[in-house]
Parts: C-alpha cells; structure tokens; sequence
C-alpha cells in the first residue's frame, strides 16, 4: 500500500490568467489479485471508493493522476 500526493494544476475562479496548484491524496493498495487505488483525506479516511482493477501499482497510480488531472507525483 502507499500513499501518494497528487499535485493539481487548475485555473484559479477569481483570478483571470492565473492557475493554483492544489494537492490531493490517493492510497493503492493491492487487494491479492489486482490493484485499486481510492481519494483519501488527509488523516487517511477514503472519500471515493475503490477505482477499477489494475494489474500493476503503477498502472493504479497511473489511472490515479490521468482522471484527476494532476501534474506532478510525490510519493510519501
């Protein structure tokens, strides 16, 4: 299982031209088959149910910033 911070890069609502980075958390996790990945808060508390099955950590965390437009990955 591993945490991963996701950076998101979004136009800012007030502010015409400029953007704001935003960061959400994601948990993969393999449940013995396959691998899920879900949106946690910050004290790990999942806020979305699990994602599709994947074959591989990667492809999870993969799937993880494309759907959630992120730029950037840190793990923790």
């Amino acid at each position: 299982m591993g945490l991963h911070n996701i950076m998101v890069s979004e136009p800012h609502p007030c502010r015409r031209g400029y953007f704001r980075q935003l960061y959400t958390r994601v948990e993969v996790s393999n449940t013995g088959s396959y691998w899920v990945w879900r949106q946690v808060d910050e004290n790990g508390a999942p806020m979305t149910d699990a994602e599709s099955a994947f074959d591989s950590e990667d492809a999870a965390l993969n799937d993880a910033v494309t759907r959630l437009k992120g730029v950037a990955v840190m793990t923790r």
